[in-house]
């Protein structure tokens, strides 16, 4: 049996007890945390009590704990995420409207990191203890140091609010045709911002740890028997070096896509970018229990389906792997 139909088999058969987990976990905190969906919903004192009660009651939140998650999860396994307390829509129909923002920002954000960081470690380790060594790694080292809301905060002062530059919040300016040409131009306008505090955090960190791979990529004994067989420089560096560094590298860049959901959640509420992030900030804050177990098991997809993608790179860059099995 070939690599890549093992690992994708054996990373779906691994999903399944893990999604299960998740959703088990997600189902207990969330529904055990303080706060009565109820009373977010209708105001509290704005109904009589037996109101409420019949609230509760069709909406199944009388009913034992383990009855609830039967019920959901039986929904669940029928791909049913149930309907929003706050929205009164399909949770499934909430969240697909949201995707589209949340996957702008993320991909424009995961390509731009990924580049620079690349990039910057590998300029930094050809000269190692240099200035521009020491000047790359500093704004490296910063750029992973410093919280995002914070730096969301202070850049939206300073070129928003002050220079009047970019846009405050939002994804687009209003009254604009979806798909024109003014749309999209209102759209990367709208995206800067966000997109610069995100990439700042990742891209150093991939500077920082792409920096000591290559390092020790280049202190390896094949790059010393490459320079003995007269091999230029560029091409010790691109063809021999880089590849090799690169490899552990993989499963950071894999990891980031779950950072970057956790991450969007912050940047979104700043921004005001109308992603997932803001959804899973006003589902907490109005304990809207379906919407937020929505959100909870799509994140769990999309980290597993990232790590199923990270491991099929690792066969793509490593052709030793491919045999095996």
């Amino acid at each position: 049996m070939s690599a890549v139909p093992r690992i994708v088999g054996t990373r779906l058969v691994q999903a399944v007890p893990l999604l299960l987990a998740t959703v088990i976990v997600n189902f207990a905190i969330i529904h055990l945390a303080p706060g009565d969906p109820v009373t977010m919903m209708v105001g509290e004192g704005a109904v009589s009590a037996d109101q409420m009660e019949a609230l509760r009651l069709s909406l199944g939140l009388n009913n034992p704990l383990y009855i609830q998650f039967l019920d959901y999860l039986g929904s669940v396994l029928k791909g049913d995420l149930g309907t929003s307390y706050v929205y009164h829509q399909p949770v499934s129909e909430i969240i697909a409207s949201r995707i589209p923002a949340t996957l702008l920002l993320m991909g424009s954000t995961y390509v731009l990191s990924t580049v620079l960081g690349l990039a910057f470690g590998i300029i930094a380790a050809l000269r190692p203890s240099s200035l521009q060594d020491r000047m790359l790694m500093t704004v490296a080292i910063l750029g992973y140091s410093v919280p995002t809301f914070w730096l969301g905060f202070i850049a939206l002062m300073v070129f928003a609010v002050e220079l009047g530059w970019l846009p405050i919040s939002g994804m687009v300016d209003s009254g604009l045709e979806p798909g024109s040409l003014g749309y999209w131009t209102s759209v990367l306008h709208h995206l800067v911002l966000p997109v610069a505090v995100l990439s700042l955090f990742y891209t150093g960190l991939i500077a920082r740890l792409m920096r000591t791979s290559m390092l020790n990529s280049l202190r390896g004994d094949f790059i010393v028997t490459a320079r003995a067989m007269g091999l230029s420089r560029w091409r010790i560096i691109l063809r021999h070096a880089v590849p090799n560094a690169i490899t552990p590298i993989v499963t950071v860049l894999g990891l980031q896509i779950g950072l970057m959901l956790s991450g969007a959640v912050l940047t979104e509420t700043v921004f005001g970018w109308p992603g997932l992030g803001v959804l899973t900030v006003q589902a907490v804050a109005q304990r809207d229990y379906p919407l937020l177990l929505g959100m909870f098991l799509l994140t769990s997809v999309m980290v597993i389906i990232a790590n199923v993608l990270t491991d099929l790179v690792y066969l793509a860059i490593n052709p030793r792997l491919r045999g095996n099995g």
